[in-house]
């Protein structure tokens, strides 16, 4: 099973604080299942009006950052930990 954790702004849309679920794909496919699971407001958040992951969110597998470790084409294992947030900026 693969824990994904939601905080900040994705624990507001899909009401809970970590989920697991049973997947054997990697994170682009993890995303669908998440954007069907809960809608377009949880895509909105994710994704600009190109499709693109918007800059300032950020998905960590284990701890590592998933777009600069390679590719949200990469593998998902088992026991994988998939955190989603949104970052903080401010001046």
């Amino acid at each position: 099973m693969v824990k994904i954790k939601f905080l900040a702004r994705f624990r507001d849309i899909t009401g809970e604080r970590s989920i697991n679920i049973d997947h054997n794909g990697n994170i682009t496919d993890l995303i669908n299942i998440l954007t069907q699971k809960y809608g377009n407001e949880f895509k909105d958040a994710l994704f600009d009006k190109n499709g693109e992951l918007r800059d300032y969110m950020k998905i960590l597998v284990n701890g590592e950052d998933a777009q600069s470790g390679g590719s949200l084409e990469s593998m998902l294992n088992d026991s994988d930990e998939v955190v989603i947030f949104q970052t903080i900026a401010g001046g």
